[in-house]
């Protein structure tokens, strides 16, 4: 059989390793402060989906794509995007962005010649909460 004692030391030492309660509260006289970290950032994901021949088809379209998506990286509305597929992939199944607003995932969408031009088969945005990020 399996005995597990904890003291309340050791649970305060836990928690206080995770963050979850302030080192003040480690004295036995303290009482125990819970403490919320607020979200690193709120980002929005927009999920594209492409036409199986994409490669073949993008080539009028591809500068307008990717120019717009550069625009919106210098003006800080865009943070990063590119293809997505089975790892290894020689034809990308789709593509990826990450957006500081709801509105900028919108704006892109309704602006990108992917999307007026067929390449885009459906997309979806989805918000995303940033919890632990590396520090830069």
């Amino acid at each position: 059989m399996f005995v597990l004692s904890l003291t309340r030391s050791s649970i305060l030492t836990f928690l206080a390793t995770q963050g979850r309660i302030s080192s003040r509260s480690m004295s036995s006289k303290a009482t125990t402060t819970t403490t919320t970290t607020p979200l690193a950032s709120t980002n929005f994901l927009l999920k594209y989906e492409y036409i199986p021949d994409v490669l073949e088809k993008r080539g009028p379209h591809r500068e307008g794509h990717i120019g717009l998506a550069k625009k919106m990286i210098e003006e800080n509305k865009c943070l990063s995007g590119g293809p997505t597929g089975e790892p290894n992939m020689e034809v990308p199944t789709g593509a990826l962005f990450v957006f500081t607003d709801l509105d900028s995932a919108k704006h892109y969408v309704d602006n990108d010649p992917y999307v007026k031009n067929g390449i885009v088969t459906k997309y979806t945005i989805e918000e995303w909460n940033v919890v632990v990020k590396k520090e830069s």
